[in-house]
This record gives C-alpha cells, sequence and structure tokens, in this order.
C-alpha cells in the first residue's frame, strides 16, 4: 500500500509540474493572429502577416508584397485601396481612432484589420 500512495503522490507532482504557469509560449503556432503592434505587414500567398495589427493614432502602416507572391491588393472598407501587385509596397497613414477592417479582393477569405488607438 505504501508503494501504491508514493507511486500516486509521485504522479500527481508531475502533473502539477506540467501545469506550470511560467507565462513562456509554447509551440510553434501561426504569427499571423491578433495581439500585434506592428507597422509592418507582409503580403504573402494568400495570408497577411500579422493579420491584424493595433497603432496609435498617427501610424503608418505598410504592407509589402513577399518575392515570388501572385498578385494581390489590400483593399479597405471605407474606400482606400492598393493597386492590384506582385511585388513592392502600399502605405495609409491612420489619422483617426477605430477599427479598420481590409481585405485582397482577388482571393476571398484573405482579411486582416487595423485597430488605432
Amino acid at each position: 500500500m505504501r508503494t501504491r500512495s508514493f507511486l500516486l503522490l509521485a504522479a500527481v507532482l508531475v502533473a502539477a509540474a506540467g501545469c506550470g504557469g511560467s507565462g513562456g509560449s509554447y509551440g510553434s503556432g501561426p504569427t499571423n493572429t491578433g495581439g500585434s503592434t506592428s507597422t509592418q505587414i507582409a503580403v504573402k500567398n494568400n495570408l497577411f502577416d500579422p493579420s491584424s495589427t493595433t497603432v496609435p493614432v498617427g501610424s503608418t502602416v505598410t504592407w509589402t508584397w513577399s518575392a515570388g507572391s501572385v498578385i494581390h491588393n489590400v483593399t479597405f472598407s471605407d474606400g482606400p485601396k492598393s493597386a492590384d501587385q506582385s511585388s513592392g509596397t502600399y502605405t495609409r497613414t491612420f489619422t483617426t481612432a477605430g477599427s479598420y477592417p481590409y481585405n485582397c479582393t482577388i482571393h476571398p477569405g484573405m482579411n486582416g484589420s487595423v485597430t488605432v488607438q
């Protein structure tokens, strides 16, 4: 019975150690999710990286087409848009706080947003 109790205690301690809250990052998940504060966005084949970012009022955000990219555009729901292009950059300066969703009109599901605070 004593050995069984020891093994149970050992298993509980191992499980508890695995639940530690170190705050570190685990795995190698996608990098194009929210939480970014970048003013640089890569236009890749069928995605924006990061797909959403938060910047201060007055910031200029630059979208840069990756080498070998197919033709994409950056089109905002409030009107401004880039040219349809496979290389180069597009910039937009955000002077008013708010949420600015955008997408590539060539590729459904290729979306992003800029939150300006």
